[in-house]
């Protein structure tokens, strides 16, 4: 052993480093370094190993056939998944019922695939989200104990089959591509009573125990010309004093289902109404207004209440400031109805918040919102204290900001009309990704 001179210090190297502070390094690390510390390093190989495969989405190509073999060949890859994301691939479609060499590699594909799901015991999500997968058959002889949300279009049999054998999920989303294809009498016994979020369509809502503490509820889309609404509402009446979301999307508007709502579901926090027929100007969407105005009186808790029209992407960031002169007078008198209300948004695209008694102030993520914010606060549309701080706000270049703006605001559409330039921590904002970096993600 060499003893280092008198007065030298000898400096740590990254084997001392304790194994919490190794476990965060590899945690922000991007895919291709947990790939190179796999292969170079056998203090971080485990820990890269961990990250590296702990979010998987496989889209059924030569990739994934790559994954499938580490899993059942490495134990710590395969204890090391939590989320399972299926994509639509080459592989992932029906088998064909002629045989052929293209059957034989699906046969063999998917009992590769089911071999590798089997390893991977500590899956905690698992989403398979497009119809009449091939892949779904891989699930047909799987349980994950850990297994808490389950998103997907199964095919029916295979769903009622695979839901049996978890019923601890916490969350369900089941959005079939055609709800008559499904044999209610294969879910026939199902009670999952630890649910609190689902997607389900009214046919099954049965299979959610009574005694689930169900919290957050969204609608496949239902057609209008039955009784679904009705039944749906009235079923999820039952969990009235846990249910706080509710978000019901339909083709078309129907002011009738807003009071089923406010009346049989009046402590819900969030309701959202989102109509997937196109026709922002349609005429009854006056109608409908004039709806969720009579009802909101009826609602004790709340807070959020959107009404959307689906959209073109293209279409998204179009709004103008004469919508927002013209919810801005209806948004006040719904802030009236509704003393619990706090966020609002409008089929045209505006979106509200309140910030004081009844004084509400747009979402500042538009070029007109802003346009609109400005001139109104500048009239006596707003009280003097508010005045004053947008006065402020401006004067400091948004470093002053006692209203809040910022939270609600586009770097971008700020700085268009000069109000401040936009900054590196704001970039970052706006092009930042939501995807997990750190996903093990395979591109067709």
């Amino acid at each position: 052993m060499t003893i280092p001179p008198s007065g030298y210090r000898i400096m740590p190297t990254i084997t001392d480093l304790p194994d919490e502070l190794l476990d965060e390094i590899t945690h922000l690390l991007p895919k291709g370094a947990l790939f190179s510390l796999c292969t170079v390093s056998n203090r971080f190989q485990p820990r890269a190993t961990r990250w590296l495969y702990r979010s998987l989405a496989l889209a059924g190509n030569g990739d994934t056939i790559k994954i499938c073999k580490a899993l059942i060949s490495n134990k710590i890859a395969a204890i090391s998944v939590r989320k399972v994301l299926l994509w639509p691939g080459l592989a992932f479609s029906r088998l064909s019922l002629t045989g052929g060499p293209f059957y034989l590699y699906l046969s063999a594909f998917y009992k590769l695939l089911s071999r590798a799901l089997a390893c991977a015991i500590n899956v905690e999500n698992i989403r398979l989200m497009f119809p009449y997968c091939g892949a779904s058959l891989s699930f047909d002889a799987c349980a994950f104990t850990n297994l808490h949300s389950f998103a997907t279009t199964m095919e029916p049999h295979t769903l009622a089959s695979f839901v049996r054998r978890h019923p601890q999920l916490q969350e369900l989303h089941i959005s079939p591509s055609d709800i008559r294809s499904i044999t209610l009498s294969e879910f026939s016994g199902i009670s999952l009573s630890s649910l609190n979020s689902v997607c389900l369509p009214q046919s099954l809502l049965f299979i959610i125990s009574p005694d689930a503490p169900l919290r957050s509820v969204l609608s496949p889309e239902i057609e209008d010309d039955n009784e679904e609404i009705p039944q749906f509402i009235r079923h999820l009446s039952r969990y009235s004093t846990t249910l706080t979301e509710l978000h019901l999307c339909r083709p078309h508007w129907n002011a009738e289902v807003l009071m089923h709502v406010a009346t049989l579901l009046p402590k819900i926090k969030s309701f959202t109404f989102t109509r997937m027929a196109p026709g922002l100007h349609d005429p009854a969407n006056v109608a409908f207004l004039e709806a969720c105005e009579l009802a909101l009186p009826f609602f004790s808790s709340l807070s959020q209440f959107r009404i959307e029209v689906a959209r073109n992407r293209e279409l998204s960031g179009f709004t103008f400031v004469s919508d927002y002169r013209c919810d801005f007078t209806m948004v006040q008198m719904w802030g009236n109805k509704c003393p619990t209300l706090r966020i609002c948004a409008f089929p045209s695209g505006t979106a509200w918040h309140r910030i004081e008694d009844n004084v509400w102030m747009p979402d500042l993520h538009h070029k007109a919102a802003i346009r609109w914010f400005f001139e109104a606060a500048s009239t006596d549309q707003f009280p003097i204290d508010v005045m004053g701080s947008l006065q402020l706000f401006c004067d400091s270049m948004g470093k002053v900001d006692t209203l809040g703006l910022l939270n609600f605001r586009s770097p971008s559409a700020m700085e268009s009309i000069g109000l401040y330039h936009q900054t590196e921590e704001d970039e970052s904002e706006v092009y930042s990704s939501d995807s997990d970096e750190n996903d093990v993600e395979i591109e067709e």
